[in-house]
């Protein structure tokens, strides 16, 4: 997942918390229920469970009336105390929560064929 994502080995952590929530809310053959659902009475839908590491515009409430309304960040989990999801702004280099989210179904624009080095032959 890490190696996908292009983020610095220090989100290790929220990699890992990331993974255990959704594997303990996740169904197996093996436990009728999940095991969240033990100790909890309701469940959040599945629809509210997003790819680790994806690309998404985040609206900021702060700025200038001429300054973009959204930043291009990352998801990198889930909250334990509020609901939304945790963001890392490139640009600023921060972390934070958030619920007014836009989740980009395609790669990173900076994952985009730009990047490659095209070597073209030439017939002379």
């Amino acid at each position: 997942m890490m190696s996908f994502t292009k983020l610095p080995p220090s989100f290790w952590g929220y990699m890992l918390e990331t993974v255990a929530k959704l594997l303990n809310k996740a169904p197996s053959k093996s436990v009728p229920q999940t095991p969240y659902r033990y100790g909890m009475a309701s469940l959040r839908p599945t629809s509210t469970w997003r790819v680790w590491g994806s690309p998404v515009f985040v609206k900021r409430l702060v700025g200038d009336k001429l300054d973009s309304r959204s930043s291009l960040c990352r998801f990198i989990g889930y909250p334990k105390e509020t609901a939304g999801y945790y963001f890392y702004d490139l640009t600023e280099q921060k972390i934070f929560v958030s619920r007014n989210a836009v989740f980009l179904k395609k790669g990173f624009p900076s994952d985009s064929r730009r990047d490659e080095v095209l070597i073209e032959e030439s017939s002379e």
